[in-house]
């Protein structure tokens, strides 16, 4: 099945969305701890400071890491509409999706920033600090809950 740019961004959405219900979850946590209480949002501050260094030796801002991450959860949104077309087709039990996607939150923790966190801690020149690993982890299930309550309603 080939998706055509208006199902790309419907599959979209919910991921979408759910990065929004992420990020305001991790809100208070930033404003408590700084970067340092989010790890996404460092890991989103080192991608986007190895995109600016190409054109600029300045620093990625706040608001370019939290864009990068709601960017992020849509295109993982997408992600997870594939997979689930390719595990099950066009038969989805919604009752389903919501487990499913609570799982795939939990793999994309363990991905990045879990698994990645040494990489990003070299690149990045910080260290990812237990609270912010487990506010990540967190938000994630957030993520989750959220990806899967709004994809079967956008199907």
């Amino acid at each position: 099945m080939v998706l055509f740019p208006l199902a790309l961004v419907s599959a979209g959405f919910p991921g979408f969305v759910a990065a929004i219900c992420m990020t305001i979850f991790e809100l208070p946590f930033w404003r408590r701890w700084g970067m340092k209480g989010v790890a996404e949002w460092q890991v989103s501050a080192v991608i986007v400071s190895l995109l600016r260094r190409k054109f600029t030796r300045r620093r990625a801002l706040t608001w370019m890491s939290v864009s990068m991450h709601l960017f992020h959860g849509a295109a993982l949104g997408v992600v997870f509409r594939l997979l689930l077309l390719g595990l099950f087709g066009t038969t989805i039990l919604s009752s389903l999706v919501l487990s499913y996607a609570i799982v795939y939150s939990i793999l994309l923790w363990i991905i990045s920033p879990f698994l990645t966190r040494k990489f990003f801690e070299t690149s990045g020149g910080f260290r990812m600090t237990r609270n912010g690993l487990a506010v990540s982890f967190l938000s994630h299930i957030v993520y989750g809950i959220s990806l899967g309550l709004l994809t079967p309603v956008i199907d």
